[in-house]
C-alpha cells in the first residue's frame, strides 16, 4: 500500500484503504478524510469497485459519523496542486457532482455524492417527510452541514442538496451481487431486514426527541445499515 494523500480540503493526511475492483487491476488504494466526509480517488477506480468494496466504503462512511470540517470554496489536486474542477455527472439515471483534476489525476467527491453515485440514495415519501417534521423538525444537510428546517424546506437553503435517505433496496442488490460470488454462503440479510433496521434506527424517537438538536438522518441510516452489514459479513 502507497503512502496516503493529504486531504485537498483540510490538507491533513487521508486514511488509505486497499480494496478489490473488477478489470485487469485487482486492487486499488483508495483515500479517506473522515473529518472532511470526502473521498479521493484516483482516475475511474470508483466505477471499478467490486461489490464487496463497496459494501466496505458504506460502512466506513457509517462510522465516520457527522463531517467536522466544512468544505472549502476552491481545492487543489492532492497530485499536481492545480485546482480541481466542480463537475456535474449522471451514472445511470441519477444525477451527482463531485471535484475532478484537469490534468486527469482523480477526483474528490463527498461520502453524500458517493452514495448517490452508487444509487444508493431516495427522498423520502410525503409520508416519512411528515414524520420527520413531526418528529424531529431540523436537520443537518448530509453534504455541507447547514440547518435544514424541514417546516418548510425540503432541500438545502444552503447549497440545494435535496433531503435524502437510504434506499436500503439499493444496498441489498449489492449484498446480493456478492453473495453471487463463488463459495458464498446462504442469503443471510433481507431487503426488508435492512429497511426494518433503517426505520427502527431513522424514527428512534427516544433519541430524537429533543428538538433543538440537529439530526443528519442520511448519517443515522447509513450507520443502521452498516451495522446489520458489519454483522453478516462477519458471519461469512
Amino acid at each position: 500500500m502507497r503512502d496516503p494523500l493529504d486531504c485537498p480540503n483540510c490538507r491533513a493526511p487521508m486514511t488509505a484503504q486497499m480494496l478489490d475492483t473488477v478489470g485487469l487491476q485487482r486492487s486499488v488504494d483508495v483515500d479517506r478524510c473522515d473529518a472532511c466526509s470526502v473521498f479521493w480517488f484516483d482516475s475511474t477506480e470508483d466505477l471499478r469497485l467490486a461489490p464487496h468494496a463497496v459494501i466496505a466504503l458504506f460502512q466506513a462512511i457509517g462510522r465516520a459519523g457527522k463531517a467536522r470540517n466544512a468544505l472549502a470554496s476552491s481545492c487543489g489536486c492532492p497530485r499536481c496542486g492545480r485546482t480541481l474542477l466542480f463537475t456535474h455527472d449522471l451514472q445511470r439515471a441519477t444525477r451527482f457532482t463531485y471535484w475532478r483534476c484537469p490534468q486527469g489525476h482523480g477526483k474528490l467527491i463527498t461520502f453524500h455524492q458517493f452514495l448517490a453515485e452508487k444509487n444508493f440514495l431516495r427522498p423520502p415519501s410525503a409520508q416519512e417527510l411528515e414524520r420527520l417534521r413531526a418528529t424531529i423538525r431540523q436537520v443537518s444537510c448530509s453534504q455541507c452541514g447547514a440547518p435544514i428546517d424541514l417546516r418548510k424546506d425540503s432541500a438545502c437553503p444552503h447549497c440545494g442538496t435535496p433531503v435524502a435517505l437510504i434506499d436500503s433496496q439499493s444496498v441489498a442488490r449489492t449484498l446480493r451481487e456478492l453473495e453471487a460470488s463463488p463459495a458464498a454462503p446462504a442469503p443471510s440479510v433481507t431487503p426488508t431486514a435492512l429497511d426494518d433496521a433503517q426505520i427502527d434506527a431513522l424514527f428512534d424517537l427516544s433519541r430524537m426527541r429533543e428538538q433543538d438538536r440537529q439530526h443528519d438522518v442520511l448519517a443515522v441510516g447509513v450507520a443502521a445499515l452498516a451495522s446489520v452489514i458489519g454483522g453478516w459479513l462477519a458471519s461469512r
